[in-house]
């Protein structure tokens, strides 16, 4: 493999980086349905089995979802060192409407020095105009509220919000779908000029007190307004805060290592590269060498740049009444037991996961040999196929339980059909029309982007963009005709049907229910697309094979990626509440961090740790200081509603599929179905989300019995087939993970074990060393 060095900036970087430097100082973060400008774009529905690549060529892979407001952070572009810059020359799409520019401060104004003495009496203590006389209240249940001057001041900030989001979003748009110096320079301002409308209307909406204001939708609104996260902090904490996140993701971006047995090969990033090698090899001491350097060129080296960090986000976190930054992060789930109730979650779900880390384990035991592998042992993460171990589907040639056994991929049908990219969107259209969905406005079609346009640089990663004013929205693909990319369309096109349903909603509460709602629905419906019996009803599959080897491989391969991620994400996010709440003293980060690991995945590292490294710091989203939860939610979530539409389907006429396994329902055409799931949209986040759940599916909390049922059949199979071999399921600790010093540990390591050393072996060689030196340095000096 070739060298990979760093690209050569374009020749118009310098005079962006200075602008970016300027955009800097003034960078704030935004909650709710708003995009955070301190993380890069797609931050709000991230995909987390893909690390975030910026560069070319572009990405093909999963969707990669986009809410309302689209962020670009200018440091990130600064710092990234794979910015897409295209020729000149190609025109931009047409300009929006201007936005009409209103004063909001003297609508506060005129609010807070409202006419009405009894506002004063009951609030201020007094009328200002005629001094501070004693004044009682009204008797209790009757108290004075200005419902409605609030009312007229949040209609006022919905109207104005809605026209600045759009400008913003468009500009956005312009940059992605044609990167240029002139697009990347008016994504910046007008990120830049929204970021601080939004800050001006939260500083407005917190000088409202909640006696005020009696109606507890006004109330939630300015509730959601209200919490500003990090840019609550002062000026210069804010641009500290700033700094530090950004010199993260710049060590992060430009982290190389060298190839393992070839040190003059250096210059490998993690993309494509190191994962590329995380995902085919085979070879143990390769990838081993693989982890531990990536490791060591990029979470090891922002571990005080972190502590930084976590100071300066509980500051921000009282500075918007919450106790912790962890509390801020829990904040949109509205639920004040959220730990355990995940942990109670993680329970339930935990025996399928066991089963499966059992059988994964032998079958590597079986390739690497039992002297690394025990039969009782967590797994070492280097050999899972992922630098994270949070994804095993990579290690899918060598554990499918039936080779030869292939599941449906229907890509060769397709093209053989004459499919294209338009063609797959509109099945994806007519999927949501046939269970009473509207149609998309035409100019979708006219403004969405679904495949690459030869001359124009486009960041290529699938997105929906709701443009904030009820009639404008996109999808941006560089689609291809595959089974993949079909599915894909499908995941999109939810999207885009959750912002049209629920635009009605004040701006604040455009968004889903919860930070995993999005994702959840989404994939919920990508799981009626993938069953043989939609695919034989768009005519893409004559005779469906239904048998148990093809069933069984097609649950595993799904629970290589949805099962094998559920206690990373739960890991990742423990351990920064823990941190955030003080309970992790900053001397134990990295070696608590594996007591997750180990306690919740039965996943150790390769070789032994200590606390001079910092292994979480690896992990795109710890440096950007993005919450992750989300994705376990979302990941649960979608069972549980795949669930709840398939019940609903069973009473349509037009679907037969819900009789059988729920991993074969398939809610094509189903009314009933498309009813449930318009009800999950409508509300947007104007309602707590368990509320919004109930109010669909009658349940109320996340619930992980929907996916033990979902993968029963393979859950069944994988404890019989672990019965048969005699499989340990489950794991055992079996020796020191994470040393508070190396030096002073005593542990030898050995293939991923980590055993003590004999201690005359270790006597002979830290005298022998010594000794050994002092020839070596003798013989070079003559």
């Amino acid at each position: 493999m070739a060298c990979v060095s760093r690209p050569k900036p374009p020749a118009f970087w310098g005079q962006t980086t200075v602008l970016v430097v300027i955009l800097v100082l003034v960078q704030v973060t935004q909650t709710g349905s708003e995009a955070q400008v301190d993380v890069p774009p797609d931050s709000l529905y991230f995909d987390p089995r893909y690390q975030f690549n910026p560069s070319p060529p572009p990405f093909r892979g999963r969707p990669q979802a986009k809410a309302d407001q689209r962020s670009l952070n200018p440091l990130y572009q600064e710092f990234n060192p794979y910015s897409q810059i295209p020729q000149r020359g190609f025109p931009p799409t047409p300009d929006s409407k201007p936005v009409k520019e209103v004063t909001l401060d003297d609508a506060l104004n005129a609010f807070l020095k409202t006419q009405d003495p009894k506002y004063y009496q009951y609030y201020q203590g007094g009328d200002p105009r005629v001094g501070t006389p004693d004044v009682t209240p009204g008797p209790p249940g009757t108290p004075y509220t200005a419902d409605p001057q609030v009312a007229a001041l949040l209609k006022q900030i919905d109207s104005v919000g809605s026209q600045q989001c759009a400008s913003n979003v468009l500009a956005q748009w312009n940059f992605e779908t044609n990167v240029n110096e002139v697009t990347q320079l008016e994504a910046l301002r007008a990120q830049l000029a929204y970021s601080e409308f939004q800050a001006r209307v939260r500083t407005l909406a917190s000088k409202i007190e909640r006696g005020t204001v009696g109606d507890p939708q006004l109330w939630r609104q300015l509730r959601h307004l209200a919490v500003i996260g990090p840019a609550a902090l002062p000026p210069d904490q804010l641009d500290r805060y700033n700094r530090v996140i950004n010199d993260m993701l710049e060590i992060f971006n430009s982290a190389t290592i060298c190839a393992y047995n070839e040190p003059l090969r250096c210059g490998l990033r993690l993309e494509p590269d190191i994962q590329n090698i995380m995902a085919h090899s085979h070879d143990w001491d390769e990838l081993q060498h693989t982890w531990v350097e990536w490791n060591r060129r990029s979470g090891m080296k922002v571990r005080d740049l972190y502590e930084q960090l976590v100071d300066l986000s509980n500051y921000a976190a009282r500075l918007n009444n919450f106790t912790d930054y962890a509390e801020y992060w829990m904040f949109p789930y509205e639920a004040a037991s959220l730990r355990f109730d995940l942990e109670d979650v993680w329970e339930e779900i935990r025996p399928l996961y066991e089963q499966l880390h059992a059988y994964i384990r032998r079958k590597l035991r079986d390739l690497y040999g039992p002297e690394k592998i025990s039969r009782q042992a967590p797994l070492p993460a280097h050999i899972l196929g992922n630098m994270w171990a949070q994804s095993w589907s990579n290690i899918l040639d060598v554990t499918i339980p039936y080779p030869g056994k292939n599941f449906l991929d229907v890509t060769t049908e397709m093209n053989k059909q004459g499919y294209t990219p338009g063609t797959m969107f509109r099945l994806a259209e007519e999927f949501y029309v046939s269970m009473n969905f509207s149609g998309l406005p035409p100019d979708f079609w006219t403004h969405s982007i679904l495949e690459d346009l030869p001359g124009r640089q486009i960041i290529c990663q699938p997105s929906a963009w709701d443009f904030c004013n009820g009639r404008d929205y996109r999808i941006k693909m560089c689609t291809q005709v595959t089974m993949q990319d079909l599915i894909t369309a499908h995941h999109e096109m939810a999207h885009i049907h959750y912002f049209m349903t629920y635009k009605n909603q004040p701006k604040v509460f455009r968004d889903g229910a919860n930070p995993g709602f999005h994702e959840a629905i989404s994939e919920a419906v990508s799981l009626s697309v993938t069953t043989p019996h939609h695919l034989q009803t768009l005519g893409l599959v004559l005779r469906s094979v239904d048998d148990i080897p093809h069933n069984i491989n097609f649950l595993f391969s799904m629970a290589l990626d949805k099962v094998a991620f559920l206690p990373f994400a739960l890991a990742l996010d423990f351990w920064r509440w823990d941190i955030f709440q003080g309970s992790t003293p900053r001397d134990r980060y990295n070696c608590h961090w594996w007591d997750l690991r180990e306690r919740l995945s039965g996943i150790k590292p390769p070789v032994l740790r200590s606390e001079t490294d910092f292994d979480p710091g690896s992990k795109y989203h710890v440096p950007a200081n993005i919450p992750y939860i989300r994705y376990f939610v979302g990941t649960v979530l979608q069972f549980q509603i795949h669930r709840a539409l398939c019940k609903a389907a069973q009473q349509s006429e037009h679907n037969n599929a819900y009789g059988q396994p729920l991993h074969k329902c398939d809610i094509y055409r189903s009314k009933e179905a498309g009813h449930v799931l318009q009800k999950l949209m409508e509300k947007g986040s104007s309602e707590a989300w368990s509320e919004v759940l109930y109010a669909a599916t009658g349940e109320t909390r996340l619930d992980g019995t929907a996916i033990r049922e979902y993968f029963r059949p393979l859950e069944e199979w994988l404890r019989n087939e672990n019965l048969r071999t005699q499989e340990f399921v489950g794991w055992n600790y079996d020796g020191d993970y994470c040393k508070y010093s190396i030096e002073t540990a005593n542990l030898q390591v050995y293939g991923g074990f980590y055993n003590k050393a004999n201690s005359r072996t270790n006597t002979l060689t830290l005298l022998a060393l010594p000794v050994f030196v002092l020839l070596l340095s003798t013989y070079f000096a003559f």
